[in-house]
């Protein structure tokens, strides 16, 4: 039931914000039959250190660029209306008896999915998307006899009566629908003792999404003081917002909140949709603009590095991004570039065209054309809004002489071990401190020929990540101990192992921001000198996104 509206809200809204912005139509028809519509796995290849063939994500890259493709359906009216209407009737047929909707056909009424559906229909209307709103007028009964109910269960346990995630949503659903239904009787009484609780125990929700509806639903029903109260902790708890701050590192992500990890399968904590709401509340609740723009500029952070999960959520998304705030689709002046004191000229001298719509210019200095004026570039963006580039450098060096290079936005270290047995258990000696300062020292304090080595990577982001590849060279002294390819998983995070003849590559669909540490083991299978190799990381998605580590000497020892 669920998939069935949100395939109505998401292409009722994205067809709305098509029509609402001629520039779309304008961009797609120019988008046809060139690599736009490609998804950024299959993009940038000779930036990449393998094949996408040779990745788990072949059907993403596929499936992704089929979505982009189908974007252009959207202009066409009569069929979206057609849709439109087939799914009413749909939803329709698939009512409860009690005037709500069940999670599955024929199964009893799902509360969630029928608040979901509910505040879709309020939110569409509220967006101006042209919607019949009938099927959500005849929700409403259903609706004042929960909110009843729920009064009359919460006044029965002992205790302060608190505000759930479903009962806030419940709120959020009906402040669509004050003028079209009032609230009566036992409804309206319920309604103002439940809006009472939410003004006491707002703070005890831990989903901020639904501290978010609580907040709009009060600041609608008149109770504008608490409503602000909220979003002055939400601000409070936040990072960024406020005033405009020195950008350090070219780390701005806008404004956002440390939450834990949310579960990607509960309803009120998805991150994405969370963020939409965030944008909703502050600006209608405290018509913040600043702190509106700065929600929008986390959102188009997060796009870089990962897919928005979901159709809802990528509607809202997209939503909250176009329909609140600056016009983001107003800009069309290019970011100026300007190498060694030479401004590039987009079409000119090797540089391509740049791409209608998101302004993306590519230009290629290779060999001789290459000079050390060119270590200074320089970017000038003539007009408001955000824009992002990267600059990659190629070059051919002695592996000890390459230092680790990363940021604060994503960094890994190597670290390399040789595995003690001791009294207490094995212990982990760094290879460095394993080898003997003297030939005279004895050799069990080097790393012996047989001896197991464990190789630690150590993984930060101060984002969350998705579509990540890890490469990590093998020093040539040494063989994998664990020669299978496979899926592995720890510490709730899951990855493709890749054994390869020179390396140990990790296949990341998604990596939560923090840090995190990989490690697997090797086999000392000659005597000699070599060096280990260095770890390089790096976002398929987005491949400015890299980081790799420093090389360390190896010596085994017979």
């Amino acid at each position: 039931m669920e998939t069935l509206f949100t395939r109505l809200y998401a292409n009722t809204l994205a067809r709305h914000i098509a029509e609402a912005n001629p520039r779309i139509a304008e961009v797609l028809a120019q988008w046809q039959g060139t690599e736009a519509f490609h998804s950024p796995l299959e993009k940038n290849t000779d930036l990449m250190t393998t094949l996408l063939a040779e990745t788990p994500w072949v059907r993403e890259a596929v499936d992704e660029r089929e979505a982009r493709q189908r974007i252009t359906l959207l202009l066409d009216r009569n069929r979206a209306e057609r849709e439109q209407a087939e799914a009413v009737a749909r939803l329709e047929s698939l009512r409860t008896a009690d005037g709500g909707w069940p999670w599955f056909p024929g199964g009893s009424t799902c509360d969630q999915v029928t608040l979901s559906i509910l505040s879709g229909f309020g939110r569409l209307r509220a967006a101006g998307a042209n919607v019949e709103m009938q099927p959500a007028l005849a929700t409403l009964p259903w609706l004042d006899a929960r909110l009843a109910r729920w009064k009359a269960e919460a006044a029965k346990q002992a205790g302060e009566p608190s505000l759930s995630p479903t009962v806030a949503l419940a709120l959020y659903a009906r402040s669509f629908f004050l003028a079209d239904a009032p609230l009566q009787g036992a409804a309206s009484e319920a309604h103002r003792w439940w809006l009472a609780v939410a003004q006491k125990s707002w703070p005890q929700l831990a989903a901020r999404r639904s501290q978010g509806e609580t907040a709009i639903a009060l600041v609608r029903s008149g109770e504008r003081e608490t409503a602000l109260s909220i979003i002055d902790s939400l601000r409070q708890r936040a990072v960024g917002g406020g005033e405009p701050a020195a950008i350090e590192e070219e780390n701005a992500q806008g404004m956002w909140w440390r939450d834990p990890h949310p579960a990607w399968w509960n309803w009120a904590g998805s991150p994405i949709e969370t963020q939409a709401m965030m944008i909703e509340a502050f600006d209608e609740v405290a018509g913040d603009r600043r702190a509106v723009e700065e929600l929008k500029l986390w959102l188009l952070s997060q796009k870089r590095t990962s897919r928005w999960p979901g159709n809802r959520a990528t509607a809202n998304a997209v939503g909250a991004l176009l329909g609140r705030g600056d016009d983001l689709l107003g800009s069309r002046a290019l970011v100026a570039i300007d190498i060694g004191g030479k401004t590039v000229q987009p079409g000119k001298e090797g540089t391509g065209r740049p791409e209608p719509g998101t302004g993306f210019i590519e230009a290629r200095f290779v060999r001789r054309e290459i000079v050390p004026a060119m270590a200074s570039v320089t970017l000038t963006k003539t007009d408001a809004g955000p824009a992002w580039g990267g600059i990659h450098w190629q070059y051919l060096d002695d592996i000890a002489n390459v230092p680790a290079i990363g940021r604060n936005e994503l960094a890994i270290e190597k670290q390399l071990f040789v595995k003690r047995m001791t009294a207490q258990g094995p212990v982990l000696v760094p290879t460095d401190a394993a080898v003997p300062a003297e030939a005279a020292l004895p050799a069990k304090e080097g790393v012996q020929v047989g001896d197991e080595l464990v190789v630690r990577l150590k993984v930060t982001s101060d984002r969350d990540c998705e579509f990540l590849e890890l490469s990590d060279h093998r020093p040539s002294l040494t063989e994998p101990i664990d020669v299978l390819s496979g899926w592995r998983s720890a510490d709730g995070v899951g990855w493709y192992a890749a054994v390869r003849d020179a390396s140990t590559q990790f296949f990341f669909e998604r990596l939560p921001r923090g840090t995190h540490i990989f490690e697997y083991s090797l086999r000392a299978s000659h005597a000699g000198q070599a060096s280990s190799g260095f770890a390089t990381l790096q976002s398929r998605y987005c491949p400015e996104f890299s980081a790799h580590s420093a090389s360390i000497q190896l010596d085994v020892r017979k």
